[in-house]
């Protein structure tokens, strides 16, 4: 059982951290929506998805920043596996500060059930 949770860890190797990187996906990427997330998506080479995450301060003050990047991780954590290999970079609007995690779960959830679609 440890196996499967460290495969659905979250890696350096899966996240965006690069301003270039970033840049690069918002430039080429195609966008998505659903409810309080936008999510642009750039196909890619490597093995598995990446995620990069931008929650501005018009979401709410810096906890509720957290909260909604720390829900928006944990879900992608859990599915990274299934996602084809893109990169995916999720901006919240700012309705997304005063959504519960439910609805935060299901709209990011509609995001990657979307992507998992558009890659067959």
């Amino acid at each position: 059982m440890a196996a499967a949770g460290a495969a659905e860890g979250f890696p350096r190797s899966a996240r965006i951290r690069k301003r270039a990187d970033f840049l690069r996906v918002q430039q080429r990427g195609k966008k998505l929506s659903s409810g309080p997330l936008v999510a642009l998506v750039l196909p890619t080479a490597g093995p598995t998805a990446r995620l990069g995450l931008t929650v501005s301060s018009k979401v709410g003050n810096a906890v509720v920043r957290a909260r909604v990047k720390r829900l928006l991780r944990e879900v992608f954590r859990r599915r990274r596996l299934a996602c084809p290999p893109v990169e995916l970079v999720v901006i919240a609007r700012p309705a997304a500060g005063a959504a519960t995690a439910a609805e935060l779960t299901a709209a990011f959830s509609s995001l990657l059930s979307t992507l998992q679609r558009a890659s067959r």
